[in-house]
């Protein structure tokens, strides 16, 4: 009950704000060849993220085949069953914590079954916009690209959680925007994962202020 209420809300939520969503035309691309890609975003924006990545498969006919990397927990249980009318491939699992096994649950989705995954490169518990390995390690393995998103609104207030989640008010301006893939090789580890994961996580940190500037004027 709790779970449907709460996804009620963020419908609701969503159609009362002015959404502009800036997508890629690489990702476009990738979607119309059947390639999965694996959309990240911060644990804190996950409320109008995989929104607008729901509505980025629509535009494209649902020819991205989304998937969504839920941890195997009691929240994860919540939002299982939230998500569970949307056309999305739940997997059960964490890239970022839960091992070989996990991962390797993931990878097979990807390549057997084509699903592009939607990580929190920070999740489950963060530390907050810091960007763990076996996200890394995930995008090297599959050979899926990573496809940041993020997104800013006015008005909006932050909460008290670990991941100081953003939460847009009713009727406020809300800038989505959709990243560039970024492509990682095949088969790397240790420091190689770390170069990865910097690189990664300043390309996100650039994309909110690239939301945060679509919002002046």
């Amino acid at each position: 009950m709790l779970p449907r209420l709460a996804r009620g809300v963020i419908n609701l939520l969503w159609k009362t704000c002015r959404v502009d969503i800036d997508g890629s035309p690489a990702l476009d691309a990738l979607a119309a060849d059947g390639k999965p890609v694996i959309p990240c975003y911060w644990h804190g924006q996950q409320i109008f993220c995989v929104h607008a990545l729901l509505e980025l498969r629509e535009r494209q006919s649902n020819r991205l085949k989304l998937g969504y990397l839920i941890s195997p927990s009691r929240d994860g249980d919540a939002a299982a069953r939230m998500f569970s009318d949307l056309n999305l491939r739940v997997i059960r699992g964490s890239a970022t914590r839960g091992g070989a096994q996990a991962l390797r649950e993931i990878y097979e989705a990807i390549r057997n079954e084509g699903v592009s995954p939607i990580v929190t490169p920070d999740g489950p518990r963060g530390p907050a916009e810091q960007f763990k390995s076996g996200v890394a390690m995930l995008a090297s393995l599959s050979g899926a690209p990573l496809v940041p998103v993020a997104y800013a609104a006015r008005p909006a207030v932050r909460l008290s959680s670990w991941d100081r989640t953003l939460l847009p008010l009713p009727f406020a301006r809300v800038k989505v925007v959709v990243g560039e893939p970024i492509t990682v090789a095949r088969g790397l580890a240790g420091d190689a994962l770390e170069d990865v994961c910097t690189d990664a996580r300043g390309r996100m940190l650039q994309l909110e202020q690239l939301a945060r500037d679509g919002l002046r004027g």
